[in-house]
């Protein structure tokens, strides 16, 4: 189970690349993001259940490397990377809007992003990176707007 739970939460061992673990992470999600949203709904439940299974697998992680946000953890930003299109769909131009703004968030933790990572465990190892992907729905949609 420890094996399933470590290749889970490093985003299928992207997390264990020597640099730039986060940003290789959020570059998982992009497959992830094309395939679940062959339908919307199978994007809303993939997402949901992509959400909880971070959440454990990061709580593994904490507690098993004894650190509050292990680097190595990338599923948080796979994760915040499919909350990205809640309000968007998926083409080449959001998808590369999505990437860019999302890093920029991760990276500066604008408010109220950083509050998140006060939660205790696995769930604040992913809830920065929710909000943060939320953050920049919201934003590609009004982007796309115009």
């Amino acid at each position: 189970m420890s094996v399933i739970l470590e290749f889970l939460a490093t985003g299928f061992l992207v997390g264990k690349l020597p640099f730039a673990p986060g940003t290789f992470g959020t570059l998982v999600g992009i497959p992830i993001v094309l395939l679940l949203y062959l339908d919307r709904n199978l994007y809303l439940l993939g997402t949901l259940i992509s959400f909880f299974l971070g959440w454990i697998s990061s709580e593994y992680m904490v507690q098993h490397l004894k650190e509050e946000d292990p680097e190595q953890v990338v599923i948080d930003e796979i994760v915040g990377y499919l909350m990205c299109f809640l309000f968007v769909e998926p083409t080449l131009k959001s998808l590369i809007l999505a990437f860019v703004i999302f890093r920029v968030v991760d990276i500066f933790k604008p408010f109220p992003v950083g509050l998140f990572e006060n939660f205790p465990g696995g769930l604040g190892v992913m809830m920065d990176d929710v909000v943060g992907g939320l953050i920049t729905s919201v934003i590609l949609y009004l982007l796309l707007q115009y």
